[in-house]
């Protein structure tokens, strides 16, 4: 015999989710760091007197990053050599924003779930 799972059910087990979710979110922003939304590594070669030097940096669509003049921001953050300490923290800090994005957008897609099982649940209760 097949077991009706009800609507409570459903409603039960994506709250049930999303606050999983939600609680790995905030165990990630607890880990360090994270990159703000929209940065991504670039890599990029400097030139020296007889041989070429390849260094990262944090880049931004936005000027969010702070210079040394506190009136002005730019879209760059220099991470150094790769292995460098700001070279590991910041594609650590871009992973858990990507991480962070990717249980958002779940969340969301679950929480739209939850309203459709609610106009469900009203259409079944209207008949």
């Amino acid at each position: 015999m097949v077991e009706k799972t009800s609507a409570l059910d459903y409603y039960n087990n994506i709250t049930k989710l999303i606050s999983t979710y939600e609680q790995q979110i905030k165990d990630i922003l607890e880990l360090g760091e994270v990159a703000p939304p929209g940065c991504w590594i670039v890599r990029y070669q400097a030139r020296g007197r007889k041989t070429h030097y390849w260094y990262y940096k944090l880049h931004s669509t936005e000027k969010i990053f702070s210079t040394r003049d506190p009136d002005k921001k730019t879209k760059y953050k220099h991470l150094g050599k790769a292995g460098s300490p700001a070279f590991l923290e910041g594609v650590a800090s871009v992973e858990r924003r990507a991480h962070i994005d990717g249980l958002s957008r779940a969340i969301q897609t679950l929480k739209s779930g939850l309203m459709d099982l609610s106009d469900e649940s009203e259409k079944n209760h209207k008949k």
